[in-house]
């Protein structure tokens, strides 16, 4: 009887705040910033140089769960490109030949380059390119490794301390090769691709196992790994609206704040939707005096330029809604139930009243509908939900 009365009192515990209650978001943006903290300190241990990073971001959505995002790095990126004299480069690289950069440190990064020049080397280029290749998916199925070791220590072990989430809610690890395309010599437009990772468990598996219901092993085998080889091409529309928004938001096109990038970056979710992540900026500074970019003010102070920033954030936000709604209706790859999402970190202002950082979603279908006329904008932003983080 007590051992069924400690059960029942446990599962309240761990689960009553999702029932009936709604979500304290102070307490949330806590459990999420302790969370981070604990997945930066596990990617960063024994001097991991694959998984180490400190851009850990994490996102609770309602009725879905929360997704923790980092990036991962690979030890080659391979970019070719054929010049006029038919020699090729590989990762930027300057030189005439063919190299692995950085090198591997037990092979000599002569053994790996060729130019089209050297007649004393028939079939290089081909020996060249299965070398590559073979490194490559050594070094891939390495990273695979450290993630699932990585993923598994955290979710198994400490994702439960998110204490609010419902036991429907599911809990993600995404981990992706951002801005690195893999291209083979001699197909540089018909191959883009990038490489990416995710870990996802339900609470409810948490929950069992806390309860002593479920073993470690049994825990383990509840999570759901997947690996996924993006080609680009599939998603254009997606990477169109990423290159739409960083043209609207642009120094020269805004009004308000402006993003530095020619594209913004998104991780496409299966049964989420998309992700787009957006940094923008306000202002630049010489001898202690800003300037304003996108309004063309300068000479300002500290005090005036923090108050003339503060002031812009309303419209700034207006006009992410309604460019949302603008743009995001030519998206065809979404399902009706998936989300557009941005996050959204903010320009510096140190003790305004702004946010240091926004989450905008909305449903695919809304944009849809929208976009066909069936409701009008004024009730498609009220479907636009915003989360603020930080002042």
């Amino acid at each position: 009887m007590k051992r069924t009365i400690y059960g029942i009192v446990l599962t309240v515990l761990i689960a009553g705040s999702a029932f009936g209650q709604a979500i304290d978001q102070k307490r949330m943006d806590r459990d999420l910033e302790i969370a981070e903290n604990i997945l930066q300190t596990l990617s960063n241990s024994e001097g991991n140089r694959f998984y180490s990073s400190n851009n850990t971001e994490s996102s609770y959505i309602p009725d879905y769960g929360v997704i923790f995002s980092y990036p991962n790095y690979s030890f080659h990126v391979l970019r070719t490109l054929k010049e006029s004299k038919g020699e090729y480069i590989i990762a930027g690289q300057a030189s005439g030949n063919v190299v692995i950069a950085p090198p591997p440190p037990d092979v000599n990064t002569s053994s790996y380059s060729y130019s089209a020049e050297n007649d004393d080397c028939d079939g290089c280029k081909e020996e060249l390119k299965e070398k590559l290749k073979e490194k490559l998916e050594k070094g891939q199925q390495k990273l695979e490794e450290i993630f699932k070791e990585q993923a598994t220590i955290f979710l198994v072990d400490y994702a439960d301390l998110i204490s609010q989430l419902k036991p429907s809610d599911r809990i993600m690890i995404t981990s992706k090769s951002k801005n690195s395309p893999v291209v083979w010599m001699d197909d540089f437009d018909k191959n883009r691709q990038s490489t990416g990772r995710t870990a996802e468990i339900l609470k409810s598996d948490l929950i069992a196992y806390k309860q002593g219901k479920s073993s470690r092993e049994a825990t383990i085998g509840k999570i759901k790994f997947a690996s996924t080889v993006k080609d680009e091409k599939v998603e254009r529309d997606l990477e169109l609206f990423g290159s739409i928004f960083a043209k609207l938001y642009d120094s020269d096109m805004s009004s308000t704040y402006y993003s530095s990038s020619h594209r913004i970056n998104y991780e496409r979710l299966d049964n989420f939707g998309a992700i787009y992540n957006m940094r923008v900026y306000s202002s630049s500074q010489d001898n202690g005096r800003h300037t304003i970019r996108t309004t063309r003010e300068s000479g300002l102070t500290q005090e005036e330029r923090n108050q003339k920033v503060n002031a812009m954030y309303p419209e700034f936000e207006r006009s992410i809604k309604e460019n949302i709604l603008d743009y995001g209706r030519t998206i065809k790859s979404l399902k009706p139930t998936e989300m557009l999402m941005f996050k959204i970190r903010l320009t510096e202002c140190k003790g305004c009243e702004m946010p240091r950082s926004i989450e905008v979603s909305v449903k695919a279908n809304i944009l849809s509908e929208y976009g066909f006329g069936k409701i009008t904008k004024d009730k498609a932003m009220e479907f636009i939900t915003i989360k603020k983080s930080g002042n």
